[in-house]
């Protein structure tokens, strides 16, 4: 848990320093995700912090389960490249998602920092509207790469 907060804290800390820099010129994107980086359902903020809106930081918050018998958090954090133009983009990105399960929903707790990468076709106006974004959002964890699993989302850009 202690490297989750130092690492959300660094994040945190470059996305504020970048926002007051190209305020006038940021995108933002709010949207759900299934499957994805969040690794089943995540809803997502999305922050473009160049000048040229190719660059970007991302974080997130998924969770499966029920409050009576516990479930699993995930928290995706990462960085990603817009290739493309005219609201047509591939998306590549790495980072990581934190999950914790409670011991109800396994037999035990389980906290771990996974890494994720992100290979997506998305379609972004430039102004404002509708967005989404599909694609395929490999996971690197001790000992386990899955390079096909799936990522779809649905959202807003302002």
């Amino acid at each position: 848990m202690k490297h989750f907060t130092f690492l959300s804290l660094i994040l945190l800390f470059c996305i504020s320093m970048t926002t007051s820099a190209v305020q006038a010129q940021a995108k933002n994107a709010f949207y759900v995700e299934l499957l994805g980086n969040g690794l089943l359902f995540s809803a997502n903020y999305d922050l473009r912090i160049s000048q040229d809106r190719k660059w970007g930081a991302r974080a997130g918050i998924g969770y499966i389960g029920s409050i009576d018998d516990g479930g699993v958090v995930t928290i995706p954090l990462m960085a990603n490249h817009l290739l493309g133009k005219d609201g047509k983009y591939f998306e590549v990105g790495a980072g990581i998602t934190y999950l914790s399960a409670t011991a109800d929903f396994f037999d035990d707790n389980v906290s771990d920092i996974v890494g994720t990468l992100s290979f997506m076709y998305r379609s972004q106006p430039i102004d404002s509207g509708f967005m989404w974004k599909i694609g395929l959002t490999p996971v690197l964890a001790s000992g386990v790469f899955v390079p096909w699993w799936p990522g779809i989302a649905i959202g807003y850009t302002w």
